[in-house]
């Protein structure tokens, strides 16, 4: 009898199967920019969810858990409170660009509502710590890269490739591109945990074209930091 694919280890940090863990080619990136990721604790335990990714990415960032039960949210960490950004659209929101970033003093903290869409809008309504934060949006016209859940509205994008896009706006290009990169491996390999890859298609993206340079240039940085740590 087969062994079920669901029941093999998963990593606890990616969640994906310890054969496909994608942590050692994560990007460990020192931003000036914190971001802080906070997460329903319904979708803490998803493999699809990608807000988790963040704390595996970005040195200065953190994940925080909100909903349960009798404990409420962890301390946001926030160097200047004047220049908070909550991720989040609305009527209410200004469109993130380099002139707003430029306007505030540094470091930014941007912080992410991250669950399904009624759950992050109730998280920017009942969370205090998000209370008093510049409300901002994307640019219009965006659309996902990535899709892992299904979604109607091709303008939704997932929590993380939300973030990558800001990140571009407040750090710059070269931070979006590195970020995307090692989450379009990850994608892949989340869509052929849930079979909608085959592994003959999994392995022809990564070992041709973009993704055997992404996966190549990931695993040559991975090598050099070890040598580093040496």
């Amino acid at each position: 009898m087969c062994e079920n694919p669901n029941q093999q280890p998963r990593c606890p940090a990616c969640r994906l199967h310890q054969e496909l863990c994608v942590c050692s080619m994560a990007p460990r990136l020192a931003l000036r920019t914190r971001v802080a990721v906070i997460m329903h604790y319904a979708d803490a335990v998803k493999m699809s969810n990608s807000g988790r990714l963040v704390s595996l990415c970005l040195t200065n960032s953190a994940v925080h858990i909100r909903g349960l039960k009798d404990t409420p949210l962890g301390a946001l960490v926030c160097v200047n409170p004047a220049s908070r950004l909550v991720l989040f659209p609305g009527r209410d929101s200004q469109e993130l660009t380099p002139q707003l970033v430029a306007a505030l003093a540094p470091p930014i903290t941007l912080l992410i509502p991250d669950g399904s869409w009624n759950q992050a809008r109730r998280a920017v309504k009942r969370e205090p710590q998000l209370q008093g934060a510049l409300r901002v949006h994307l640019p219009p016209g965006l659309q996902a890269r990535h899709r892992i859940r299904a979604h109607a509205n091709a303008n939704r994008l997932c929590t993380f490739e939300a973030i990558s896009q800001a990140l571009g706006i407040i750090e710059g290009a070269a931070i979006e591109q590195r970020l995307d990169d090692f989450f379009s491996i990850w994608v892949r390999r989340v869509l052929y945990t849930k079979g909608q890859l085959t592994k003959a298609q999994l392995a022809c993206g990564e070992c041709s074209g973009k993704g055997a340079a992404v996966v190549g240039c990931l695993e040559s940085r991975q090598r050099r930091d070890a040598t580093v740590r040496r």
